[in-house]
């Protein structure tokens, strides 16, 4: 960690503010020759006697004034990255910054790797992995509810959890030990039964906090509803109607979506995938039919189904439940056109609701009803609990969690026949895999694995 490194933080559009940020052994005397305040360059003392003070001057290039800044200068350790650290606030055109940038690189800084700043920060004990590995899903989080997550372990979430396993570990392996090592002393040790017990609570924590980990991903990448129905019914309109937009073809001829057409939304912060499908009717179309085979498959694969359905034409209830009572089941039924209901509607709903069928009512075309369906999509799917009860693992945590819980069943299921010199072994495998959740590893290879996904500047 020698080299200084220098790089824009701040992306690559225009922008009220940019940002070049540089950390290194150099820091000090690079910045002493890029910015002039008060008459002349600043000097590396100056600079180093005024730390975490914004200090207003001008960036220049070889006694050419290339913009006027803000800038900050952190003192190692205190730091982002443990090292001398500075940050330069320049107007955010991307060409201006480009070239100071350079001016940067050519009095000895080299452009920074993906995610070398935080890996420096990791290297100089700033940051546990799973801190460093939070920031990178901070920044490209895609909804509310991810960056939600992502913040928790930001603040330390999966350090504590996994600082609460490696404590309950170590409590056991102490035990354990005590009883192995002085067994002829005339000592009190937890039975048997009490140990078990502390070591199935450990395991089901792991249990728990994998479950929640996999509720979340799936919350965050394949959230699919579906809007399905018979042709004409307003599915497109519908679409249109929940994303805000004309995404959707929407005409009066039966059959105009052929194929499904899926658009991704968010709803209170939760990622959303909503597909319109193909309207389902007999036809001899062959076309037509191989859209209602796709639209059948992603209505069984959906999370959340929304059954459309056209009141304002009479209902033949019968018929529409002998065909379609197992699909709106499980489904929303939204009964469209209200502002045009037939005059038999409130009769037909009273039957829905006989049914244990409680239809949501709207109109695409006066947007009457549209807040209680996304209300009762958010409550159909919020039902799950709230976040606080999920937790983000990325791929490498979830492996050793997972490694963890199996040697605690191991442990668990030896300790019936087994003495404690034996199921201690699997207790000392689960801590090493602790000690993994947290960065206590050797290797280069993973290291650049996990911060190569970061953003240059990060």
């Amino acid at each position: 960690m020698n080299d200084t490194i220098a790089a824009i933080s701040s992306g690559n559009i225009p922008s009220a503010i940019g940002i070049i940020r540089l950390s290194g052994e150099e820091t000090l005397s690079i910045c002493a020759k890029v910015l002039f305040g008060k008459g002349s360059l600043f000097t590396p003392e100056f600079i180093g006697s005024n730390p975490r003070q914004a200090i207003y001057c001008d960036f220049v290039d070889e006694g050419n004034r290339l913009d006027q800044i803000v800038f900050l200068f952190f003192k190692n350790p205190n730091s982002y990255t443990g090292e001398d650290l500075a940050e330069f606030y320049l107007h955010g055109n991307p060409i201006l910054l480009k070239k100071a940038l350079q001016v940067i690189f050519k009095h000895g800084a080299r452009p920074a790797r993906e995610g070398e700043f935080t890996k420096r920060a990791f290297l100089s004990g700033k940051l546990d992995l799973t801190g460093a590995e939070a920031i990178g899903r901070l920044i490209s989080a895609r909804s509310s509810f991810e960056l939600e997550l992502a913040q928790k372990n930001v603040f330390g979430e999966i350090h504590r959890l996994s600082s609460r396993v490696r404590s309950d570990l170590i409590s056991l392996k102490a035990e354990c030990e005590a009883e192995i090592d002085f067994s002829t002393e005339d000592l009190t040790y937890e039975t048997k039964e009490e140990r078990k017990s502390r070591m199935i609570s450990l395991y089901e924590l792991c249990v728990k906090v994998l479950r929640n980990a996999k509720r979340a991903e799936s919350f965050i990448e394949h959230n699919k509803i579906v809007i399905y129905g018979e042709p004409n019914t307003g599915k497109s309109s519908l679409l249109n109607s929940l994303i805000g937009r004309e995404r959707a073809i929407v005409s009066n001829v039966p059959g105009t979506t052929r194929d499904y057409l899926s658009e991704s939304f968010s709803l209170n912060g939760i990622p959303l995938q909503l597909i319109d499908t193909a309207g389902v009717r007999e036809t001899e179309d062959s076309i037509e039919r191989m859209g209602i085979e796709r639209s059948q498959n992603e209505f069984a694969n959906a999370n959340l189904r929304l059954f459309v359905l056209d009141i304002s034409a009479e209902l033949d209830f019968d018929k529409f439940m002998s065909q379609h009572e197992s699909k709106i089941k499980d489904s929303i039924l939204v009964a469209n056109k209200i502002d045009i209901a037939h005059s038999t509607w409130k009769e037909t709903s009273a039957r829905f609701q006989a049914n244990g069928i409680h239809p949501c009512e709207v109109s695409c075309k006066t947007k009457e009803g549209l807040e209680e369906l996304l209300n009762s999509i958010h409550t159909h799917l919020i039902h799950i609990d709230k976040s606080d009860d999920f937790v983000l693992l990325e791929e490498r945590n979830e492996y050793y969690f997972l490694k963890i819980q199996d040697h605690l069943k191991t442990a668990i299921d030896l300790m019936e026949t087994a003495p404690a010199e034996i199921y201690i072994k699997e207790i000392d495998y689960a801590l090493e895999n602790v000690g993994l959740i947290n960065g206590k590893v050797g290797t280069e290879e993973i290291l650049g694995r996990i911060f190569s996904k970061f953003c240059v500047g990060k």
